[in-house]
């Protein structure tokens, strides 16, 4: 599902996700800014178009001293605005792919970061165990040791075989004692790298957060704060349709005679 992501994040000690956001969302929008930019520029060269010293002529009177008078400012404005959605546009086009790593880098941390879970529970269970085993070896061990005073005779020493088998069973016990804190110092060591890994994808996340803000404020500097002037305009071009359309059509046929 588009925008999906995980929510275990408790696994590397985080209390969310520490690259929010959607990519197919981010490059749906950007695609909606750059679509924009073009119907400005195709604007802007239809009000230049009509502009023009020739077609002027032809449309005399009152209207045409309107017309001037209002369109005055709207190539200068259209290519405010034209370059302030293509900037944001473009802003959003070089975020979305890196948002894109930085998840792909968070989630594979996150599936590390379960992987080491998995391994210290297991690892501290066996320790748990081996503990226990070298307790109870040691134990049964220190009732064969020799008799340091020489106190026992020799029908109350143990039998040898039981002592080797006592000294074998902590030298086992020790050994899977030894093993499992290698195996939980290891497991420590790959959700160490898995946090480091979630930490690196944040800041590669940040980052790039940062620099589409930074050209977004850019981008509205130079004229994406004009949003009210374009409706306007709008409502101007759909006010005055018929009009463009007739002094267009005009233009077009005084050219084709002109050939």
């Amino acid at each position: 599902m588009a925008g999906h992501r995980p929510s275990d994040w408790h696994v590397l000690d985080l209390d969310k996700d520490p690259t929010p956001g959607d990519p197919q969302r981010v490059r749906t929008l950007t695609k909606h800014l750059h679509d924009f930019a073009d119907d400005v520029s195709d604007a802007l060269r239809l009000v230049k178009g009509m502009a023009g010293e020739g077609t002027l002529l032809e449309w005399a009177g009152k209207s045409a001293d309107v017309f001037k008078e209002d369109i005055a400012d709207v190539p200068k404005n259209l290519k405010k605005l034209k370059k302030s959605y293509e900037m944001c546009g473009d802003a959003l086009s070089d975020f979305w792919p890196k948002l894109e790593r930085a998840q792909s880098l968070a989630d594979k941390a996150l599936r590390k970061g379960r992987e080491a879970r998995d391994t210290l529970s297991s690892a501290q269970s066996r320790l748990t165990s081996a503990d226990s085993w070298v307790t109870r070896a040691g134990k049964e061990a220190d009732k064969y040791k020799d008799d340091p005073n020489g106190s026992k005779s020799d029908a109350d020493k143990p039998d040898e075989a039981k002592v080797r088998a006592a000294t074998r069973d902590v030298q086992h016990a020790k050994s899977a004692q030894s093993k499992a804190q290698s195996d939980v110092s290891d497991a420590q060591d790959a959700l160490a790298a898995a946090k480091k890994m979630a930490a690196d994808a944040r800041k590669m996340r940040d980052d790039a957060a940062r620099e589409a803000k930074s050209k977004i404020d850019e981008a509205s500097d130079a004229g994406i704060q004009n949003r009210s002037w374009w409706e306007e305009v709008g409502d101007w071009f759909t006010d005055n349709w018929d009009t463009i359309v007739a002094v267009c059509r005009s233009s077009s046929r005084s050219s084709g005679s002109s050939r």
